[in-house]
């Protein structure tokens, strides 16, 4: 009978233990240089801020209801408020950068929000 494949049990033991070292240093390595380190990730595994991201649907500032407001990431159901009466109460924007003068919008905001609205002069 073929014996070449029966192993001791100090044997079986040590291959064992040998599988869990190569497993624990394959999964520290994926750990380190994929969420410590990321980016040594491949380009493909990357999260990269967008800075360039241009939405597929833009709204019309004058006219987007309060509930479209909060759909534009930055803008939750306090600010999108904030945004209608600042509408109701000094009448249409005439730019993008009116939104400027609502409170609680800074340039830092208005600079991340402006991609996603229009003015339409109507």
């Amino acid at each position: 009978m073929n014996r070449f494949f029966e192993f001791s049990g100090a044997q079986i033991k040590t291959l064992t233990i040998l599988a869990v070292l190569v497993l624990l240093g394959g999964s520290y390595k994926f750990i380190r240089d994929y969420y410590l380190h990321p980016q040594a990730a491949p380009h493909i595994w990357r999260v990269e801020a967008m800075d360039d991201y241009q939405p597929t649907l833009i709204l019309d500032l004058n006219f987007a209801p309060v509930d479209s407001l909060e759909l534009v990431p930055g803008i939750g159901p306090v600010l999108s408020q904030r945004i209608d009466d600042y509408r109701k109460a000094h009448g249409p924007f005439t730019a993008v950068d009116s939104l400027a003068n609502v409170p609680g919008i800074g340039p830092a905001k208005l600079k991340q929000l402006r991609k996603y609205f229009r003015v339409i002069q109507r």
